[in-house]
């Protein structure tokens, strides 16, 4: 035997030692194969979380700014009929009584037509009926003001002169922008909407 050969038979040995110890190196155990997962799995449900609860932050605010448009716009719709009205009620039981307070508006418009506003508590609706028709929903998710104790008050505030003479209506309503909103992952809550509007009867001006 040569030494030449002897050489190579050492060299490929040791070659082969190294094949074997990098070829036992490239895969991962069963261990490390769980702990990459359940590090995967713990990362995936962090990401859905805040997805999740952007995606509710994204529609209470969606649904805030539209309810708050909406609430505007029927706002401006009720003191634009007061504003046209000719007779109101419910007038004051004592005429020396000059505010009233209500959850039930009614008066006549110039085309005769009885326009009846009620905040139903109990529905949490604001309603509107004219003549005898079939009431119709004008905002959900409203609320009346009431006291420290909890006692409603009037939702409408009619104040009268020589107990028969309306010179001044005012609306205080606190409507929810979206109930079945939930926004508990960002540990955050719906603001309510307060709307408050005060106008006179346009016969006062002429």
């Amino acid at each position: 035997m040569t030494l030449s050969s002897t050489h190579e038979r050492c060299s490929t040995h040791v070659l082969r030692r190294r094949d074997a110890r990098s070829t036992n190196r490239r895969a991962f155990s069963l261990v490390e194969m769980l702990i990459a997962l359940a590090i995967s799995a713990a990362l995936l449900v962090a990401v859905l979380s805040a997805l999740v609860a952007s995606f509710r932050a994204y529609q209470a605010t969606t649904e805030q700014a539209s309810t708050h448009v909406v609430g505007r716009v029927v706002m401006h719709r009720m003191m634009a009929l007061v504003r046209n009205g000719v007779d109101f009620g419910p007038l004051p039981e004592d005429a020396r009584d000059r505010f009233v307070l209500t959850d039930q508006f009614l008066f006549v418009d110039d085309d005769g037509n009885e326009i009846q506003f009620r905040l139903d508590r109990a529905a949490s609706a604001l309603l509107m009926q004219v003549d005898e028709e079939t009431e119709q929903l004008l905002l959900e998710g409203v609320r009346g003001p009431t006291d420290e104790l909890g006692a409603p008050l009037g939702a409408f505030t009619l104040e009268y002169e020589n107990g028969t003479k309306l010179v001044r209506a005012s609306f205080d309503l606190t409507v929810e922008a979206d109930d079945n909103a939930s926004l508990t992952l960002e540990g955050d809550e719906v603001v309510p909407i307060r709307l408050i509007g005060s106008t006179a009867p346009r016969r006062l001006v002429w």
